[in-house]
């Protein structure tokens, strides 16, 4: 007999979609984002998680959920995940909760269906409240090896443009530049 499988449940645009428990990291609250004039329209912002540059990505917009209709607030969740090896975060509009599914319940999708074949299965939805079905989405797959590359080199711009921000934490180690600009030596 097959095991059942565990999923996390959320809701982005009023659809019931999950992720394996294993893809998601942690959740986490919205933080204060770094909102960069070179974002791409899936890119809600940047922040920084243990020292890493995290992109929020929009589900919204990744899956044509109906773009630009989710206003992020103050009670947002985000589902950390690891895409390619680096942090990544998915925008939610709520988190519903773990739940496990018996594979026998669990209807395959067909990737043709959805992009990039990032569907790739449904179960019915006992965790909103809502009835219906949740799709289950697989978080290697939410964008394509292109939408991959692109994102890699917003992230490199966002991490170059962000560190240009921050103070050196020794007043030693700050550079002849960085004493100059702040009006401690020169001319």
């Amino acid at each position: 007999m097959l095991s059942p499988f565990r999923c996390v449940v959320f809701s982005v645009a009023g659809q019931a979609l999950a992720l394996p428990v294993e893809t998601v990291r942690r959740f986490l609250p919205l933080p204060r984002l770094e909102r960069l004039p070179t974002a791409p329209l899936p890119v809600e912002g940047v922040f920084r998680y243990q020292g890493e540059v995290v992109p929020v990505l929009r589900l919204d917009v990744l899956l044509d959920l109906g773009a630009g209709g989710m206003v992020p607030g103050l009670y947002s969740p985000l589902l950390l995940v690891t895409w390619q090896g680096r942090p990544a975060a998915l925008l939610a509009d709520q988190v519903h909760g773990e739940t496990a599914v018996d594979p026998r319940e669990r209807t395959p999708s067909d990737p043709s269906l959805s992009f990039n074949g990032c569907a790739v299965g449904a179960f019915p939805d006992r965790v909103t409240g809502r009835g219906g079905g949740v799709t289950l989405i697989d978080p290697d797959r939410l964008l394509s090896e292109a939408e991959g590359r692109l994102l890699d080199a917003f992230r490199t711009v966002a991490e170059r443009r962000l560190a240009q921000w921050q103070e050196p934490a020794d007043p030693l180690d700050a550079s002849p530049r960085d004493a100059t600009a702040a009006g401690e030596g020169g001319v």
